[in-house]
């Protein structure tokens, strides 16, 4: 398994893979299906390039993408301490082989190295019991949870709050 930076070029199989978590795993998502499947791919390529205040990592098993995570800093000045994880997902044939914590601890060193950037937060699927039990293994602590979040018809769906604070950078 290679885990890497994704960059513009693998815009094609990001979206692919994330259109096959829209259907799998709809609940995982604030996006739906009906919102990204027409998004072209240049569009797509925009979101993969990595910048100092963001990234997406993926993990490959030969050419096939088995999973992402994205890390973004928060744009706003009086956010800029915090970012945030968005997009994990790891399709069913790669599951519990830990890329999921793999693609995590990438994101997590990504955001250690944002300068000023102390605590990392995400919102998981109240339901994802095996998610929350990862982040929580990786030091994430709830702080919130939403009633009736997301709307996937017929149901509701409650989301958790979590966040981890970042070890403070060695002092030079």
């Amino acid at each position: 398994m290679e885990l890497r930076l994704l960059s513009p070029a693998d815009a094609a199989v990001f979206q692919a893979l994330r259109l096959e978590g829209l259907v799998e795993a709809p609940e995982a998502f604030a996006s739906s299906l009906d919102e990204e499947k027409d998004l072209p791919i240049p569009v797509v390529a925009g979101r993969l390039a990595a910048s100092d205040d963001g990234a997406v990592f993926g993990a490959f098993d030969g050419a096939a993408l088995a999973g992402v995570v994205g890390v973004m800093r928060e744009a706003r000045a009086k956010h800029r301490h915090k970012a945030f994880i968005w997009g994990m997902y790891v399709a069913p044939a790669w599951r519990d082989r830990k890329l999921g914590r793999a693609l995590m601890e990438l994101a997590l060193r990504r955001a250690a190295a944002m300068p000023g950037v102390r605590q990392v937060t995400l919102c998981v699927n109240a339901g994802s019991t095996g998610a929350v039990r990862l982040y929580e293994s990786l030091g994430f602590v709830r702080f919130g949870l939403e009633p009736d979040a997301l709307y996937i018809a017929p149901h509701f769906h409650d989301k958790v709050d979590m966040m981890v604070r970042l070890p403070a950078p060695a002092a030079s």
